[in-house]
């Protein structure tokens, strides 16, 4: 009698073992830090050693500026975010598929100082901060769709 329940329980769990396995484009999207807002889950608030600002001139020219993003305050996120994603804007029609990698690095690492530091912000600002890093996602999806159909 034990193990015939023992039995119905594990094979009442196989469909969210399965689930639990596979995983979502989301989730990847959150290990790349290319997600954020949501609060972290303790593997994805380790911190990360911060890459000096003057080492990446793609990142420079994102954010139109020389910035050392570790060093960056709450208050000035909203507008690094929207510069990114106005060079963005202006630029994608040109971006080859590396160019776009680069700025997904960029804005991955724009992301994870956002999560540091995303509490000092009011909500207004923290949607700002989430409708940009949406349109940056739909834009290279466009991208994507456009180049399979060519």
């Amino acid at each position: 009698m034990k193990s015939a329940s023992l039995f119905f329980l594990l094979l009442a769990g196989l469909p969210l073992a399965g689930r639990a396995q596979t995983g979502t484009p989301q989730d990847e999207l959150l290990r790349r830090g290319e997600l954020t807002g949501a609060r972290p889950s303790a593997a994805l608030a380790r911190p990360r050693a911060a890459r000096p600002a003057a080492s990446d001139p793609v990142q420079q020219h994102l954010l139109s500026s020389d910035v050392n993003l570790a060093q960056v305050s709450a208050h000035q996120m909203p507008d690094l975010y929207e510069r990114f994603i106005a060079t963005t804007r202006d630029e994608r029609r040109a971006w080859t598929a590396q160019q776009w990698d680069a700025a997904g690095q960029v804005l991955a690492r724009l992301n994870q100082r956002y999560e540091q530091v995303r509490t000092e912000l009011p909500l207004e600002e923290r949607l700002r901060i989430r409708s940009f890093q949406g349109e940056f996602h739909t834009l290279r999806g466009a991208r994507d769709v456009k180049e399979k159909l060519d």
